[in-house]
């Protein structure tokens, strides 16, 4: 596995991202890999209050939007 060129790939894919809530879940993902005392239960929490936020706002997909955004992460 060539380490750098999975880097690279994973850089290019963030760069394409526009989703704020996605982009609040690889902050919270890098902190607790990077920190060893990110409390989880705080950032579950964080996280549920996040997508009830975004429920209220009318921040939703369709479940056929849900499956294409899905087949861009690489699942079928």
């Amino acid at each position: 596995m060539d380490i750098q060129a999975e880097l690279n790939w994973i850089h290019q894919e963030i760069d394409k991202v526009k989703d704020p809530s996605f982009v609040e879940k690889m902050k919270h993902l890098l902190q607790s890999i990077n920190n060893s005392t990110v409390d989880s239960d705080a950032a579950y929490n964080l996280d549920i209050e996040n997508a009830l936020e975004n429920i209220k706002k009318g921040n939703v997909y369709t479940e056929d939007e849900a499956r294409e955004i899905a087949k861009k992460w690489g699942r079928k």
